[in-house]
């Protein structure tokens, strides 16, 4: 007797097809890739019956279309990360942790800040021109106008400013508890965290590409290259936790000249007796930052009706099905 085999379902078939296209985009280290996967090759990654995936997409570029979506939005660079990259929280929970006594004067508040942007900021510049998967998410952005049409590149575009809101939120809330501990405040109300955190992050991820640009250039070699790269990664003097100079990446420079544009510590801050119950990284419950509290579950748009559910979860796009066309 034939023994039949399982049958997978449908929710299943297209995560893992979606997971496997992104593995093979990942891999192939361009989104321009993309478009030219074969879906044969997606299949035998995923290990998926045929028949079911054609049935899911009758047409390669229905799961194209899909797979862009998934990688703007659920298998972006962003997804569930709770601010930049989550080696940050542990840089900031060592250097307050292990200076809150410094909390007690103004000058000791003012040497954790500039320590906490230089250390966290060094990391996020170094993971994100490390990571693979945020480069693919920057060139989805760099080419959705001229990659994809209609209500494709709608459904793509939102799914992108989705994870893009998401990540500056949390960004927000780490602002928003920070300025708790040190007692910081927005020099002008008209001018929010969100929007620190909005120029901050661009000013970031810009340096980041250019530095991965740059170190294909040094590998050639192209002088202009070796000097461009000496300036984005030789350090620079700057403040120190002993009031000694420290050695700061430019990113990190860069990034407190905005911190101090739009904030300022509190002259009237009094730290808390047992400065320790504020230390270890909650999640801010305040909104008062100019921006939404984040949190672990959705953020963005109210979720659309029932009968668009469960497409909407599998492509995280917030434009609606697509328009409807002859098979």
């Amino acid at each position: 007797m034939t023994v039949r085999p399982e049958r997978v379902p449908a929710e299943e078939v297209r995560q893992r097809m979606l997971d496997a296209g992104r593995e093979l985009a990942l891999e192939s280290g361009a989104a321009l890739t993309v478009e030219h996967l074969r879906l044969e090759e997606v299949i035998q990654r995923a290990r998926v019956p045929r028949s079911s995936v054609y049935r899911l997409w009758p047409y390669k570029d229905e799961y194209i279309d899909d797979l862009l979506c998934y990688l703007a939005g659920p298998g972006s660079w962003f997804t569930d990360r709770v601010v930049f990259d989550p080696e940050t929280f542990a840089v900031i929970d060592r250097v307050l942790t292990d200076n809150k006594q410094m909390l007690a004067t103004t000058a000791g508040r003012r040497a954790l800040l500039c320590e906490v942007v230089r250390l966290a900021t060094a990391r996020n510049y170094e993971a994100l021109s490390e990571s693979q998967g945020w480069r693919l998410h920057a060139a989805l952005i760099a080419t959705l106008g001229s990659t994809r049409s209609g209500v494709s590149r709608e459904r793509i575009a939102a799914s992108l400013e989705e994870a893009h809101t998401r990540s500056r939120n949390s960004m927000v809330g780490m602002f928003g508890y920070l300025a708790g501990v040190i007692g910081l405040r927005m020099r002008d109300p008209a001018r929010t965290a969100e929007h620190m955190m909005l120029v901050g992050g661009l000013l970031v991820q810009s340096l980041a590409l250019r530095n991965v640009q740059v170190q294909v250039a040094v590998d050639v070699p192209v002088p202009d290259a070796v000097h461009v790269n000496n300036m984005l990664n030789m350090p620079v003097p700057g403040p120190g936790l002993d009031g000694q100079q420290a050695q700061w990446s430019l990113a990190a420079f860069a990034y407190l000249a905005i911190v101090d544009a739009f904030a300022e510590l509190d002259p009237d801050f009094v730290p808390p007796d047992d400065a320790s119950a504020l230390l270890g990284l909650p999640q801010p419950r305040a909104s008062a930052w100019g921006g939404p509290v984040p949190s672990r579950g959705r953020t963005g748009p109210p979720r659309p009706g029932r009968a668009r559910r469960r497409r909407t979860r599998a492509c995280a796009c917030a434009a609606g099905p697509r328009r409807a066309g002859p098979r």
